[in-house]
């Protein structure tokens, strides 16, 4: 490379990037003091465990943190074509439909709906500046119609606070014939563990299944995957039964 091709060191671009280093370092050491907390049992349900919160607000404050700390970039592009893949080849007719996809983030699998043909958004509580495919939402509260959607996608349970209101959430906004269309991580007797923005977690796979299931879901299809993590793809659709409470 020629002298004149080098780039010039600039030492205010140099110092505004350093400064940045060490904002998001000090950003970083301050989250995980606060948020280094324990870890319990669900009420009655010793298959799933939650991070303990001090309200719901501390909640909402950590898992918005996440986005200012992580860079999506090769994600994004990786994870979209994998799960635009694994949808084309999953046997369900996408194109035409509506989708509606739950802690989005930067949008990764909204675009990959969108390239399978259908009318998607998603929503999260920090989608980011400048973000055409993701609006700010909770998906413990959606802001959708009732029965006005074909497909809700997420991989982001172990996110949750309160699954149960998550699942009726869902169960609201998807159509009679719709479908929820869930990424879930395999579980900690399956190998895997919650990380430092995890907030839900559970034993196995079959008993988030069984945790739908008694909220007015039907399990009609299951296949593994390897990428962003071992997981399994699962497809529910509601019932006639209304969910079991209790």
């Amino acid at each position: 490379m020629s002298v004149e091709s080098k780039k010039a060191f600039d030492p205010a671009r140099y110092f505004r990037k350093l400064g940045r280093s060490i904002k998001k370092r000090v950003y970083w050491w301050k989250l995980k003091r606060k948020f280094t907390g324990g870890w319990s049992a669900e009420s009655g349900d010793k298959e799933f465990s939650r991070r303990s919160y001090n309200s719901y607000g501390e909640y909402l404050e950590h898992q918005r943190s996440k986005l200012n700390i992580i860079d999506l970039k090769t994600y994004d592009e990786k994870f979209r074509a994998a799960l635009g893949k694994r949808l084309a080849e999953c046997g369900v007719p996408l194109h035409g439909k509506t989708a509606l996809c739950l802690a989005a983030r930067i949008g990764s699998e909204v675009k990959a709906f969108i390239d399978n043909g259908c009318f998607a958004i998603g929503i999260d509580l920090n989608p980011g500046e400048n973000n055409h495919y993701v609006v700010h939402g909770d998906f413990h509260a959606l802001q959708y119609a009732p029965e006005s959607v074909d497909f809700v996608f997420t991989n982001s349970l172990d996110h949750a606070f309160d699954i149960s209101r998550i699942a009726k959430e869902v169960r609201k906004v998807l159509k009679a014939d719709g479908r929820l269309i869930i990424e879930a991580i395999d579980g900690e007797a399956e190998g895997e563990q919650p990380g430092f923005f995890e907030s839900f977690s559970w034993s196995t796979t079959d008993d988030l299944v069984k945790l739908f299931e008694r909220e007015g879901f039907k399990l009609v299809k299951r296949e593994p995957f390897e990428y962003p993590w071992k997981g399994r793809q699962l497809h529910l659709v509601k019932t006639a039964d209304a969910p079991v409470e209790g």
